[in-house]
């Protein structure tokens, strides 16, 4: 059942990254676009915590490790993600930031004292093999499109973000060790990253930039937020029946369906090679292979 959620949680992944690349092609900003996505998560979080949680459950002991895994993702990770998402494009950031699980993994191996296998270094050869491949090929763009205006240092947005996002992950199932609880996990991790959001917003002055998105790109930044809502639901129920090694690599497929988006839907914003496919597919085969991990 776990690998169902994952599954799931894939998909919508990938869904989200569609809607709020389209939004970001008439609003180019991405900090309101994750300050909104991230509001309508936590509203969503917090009616159903209301709802079906005791209020008993909400004690330091259970919550203190998804407020360090908040710390660092989704807020800060998701503005990154989506700077990326504006920079990049939604074909090369998102295989780029699904090497999220080399993060995660080289934690457990650490902390965890999970034992080391051949198929693990299989993987991160390949994932390693498939970010420098779309590495070069962003280059290459660089050249060849002077109306795109490609930086290696723009590399740094989803790398960053993949840290992030995979030490949150790391966190998040050591608290789910303690409450068994995926909604509670979700709804603190969800609110302490807000909370450190709206306050860099504040202080940046971004936060009037809200009233200022466009109607079009607002409607696609909310149906990108419902496809995360889905996706942290999910997320975090299979986190919480399954093991990180294998909940997370198969939640890290997304930048397969992300592909297809790509390359279907996004024609006018995208640019699909051989390369970019080549690129896709051993970072997520590396993911896939991680699975495999005992």
């Amino acid at each position: 059942m776990a690998i169902v959620f994952a599954l799931i949680a894939s998909l919508g992944h990938a869904f989200e990254s569609y809607f709020i690349r389209k939004g970001l092609i008439e609003t180019p900003a991405p900090l309101t676009a994750a300050f909104v996505t991230l509001t309508i998560n936590l509203a969503f979080f917090i009616v159903l915590s209301l709802i079906l949680l005791p209020s008993g459950l909400l004690t330091w002991d259970r919550i203190y490790l998804f407020i360090l895994a908040g710390m660092f993702a989704p807020g800060i990770a998701r503005a990154v993600y989506y700077k990326s998402l504006e920079t990049l494009g939604m074909s090369i950031s998102m295989p780029i930031i699904s090497s999220d699980t080399l993060f995660g993994v080289t934690m457990a191996l650490i902390f965890l004292k999970e034992p080391f296998h051949l198929l693990l270094a299989i993987g991160i050869l390949s994932v390693v093999s498939g970010i420098t491949l779309l590495s070069y090929e962003m280059g290459r763009f660089q050249k060849m499109d002077a109306s795109r205006l490609f930086r290696y240092r723009h590399l740094l947005y989803p790398l960053i973000a993949a840290f992030l996002f995979g030490s949150s992950v790391f966190l998040r199932k050591l608290g789910l060790r303690v409450t068994n609880s995926p909604l509670l996990g979700a709804t603190v991790t969800l609110g302490t990253s807000w909370c450190i959001f709206a306050l860099f917003m504040t202080t940046r002055g971004n936060i009037k930039r809200v009233f200022h998105v466009k109607k079009r790109s607002f409607q696609y930044f909310l149906m990108g937020a419902c496809m995360s809502c889905i996706t942290w639901l999910s997320f975090f129920h299979g986190l919480n029946i399954g093991r990180v090694s294998i909940v997370q690599p198969i939640t890290d497929t997304y930048p397969i369906f992300t592909l297809v988006l790509s390359g279907t839907l996004l024609r006018g914003a995208e640019r699909i090679t051989i390369k970019i496919v080549v690129g896709t597919f051993l970072i997520v085969g590396g993911v896939v292979t991680l699975c495999l991990v005992k």
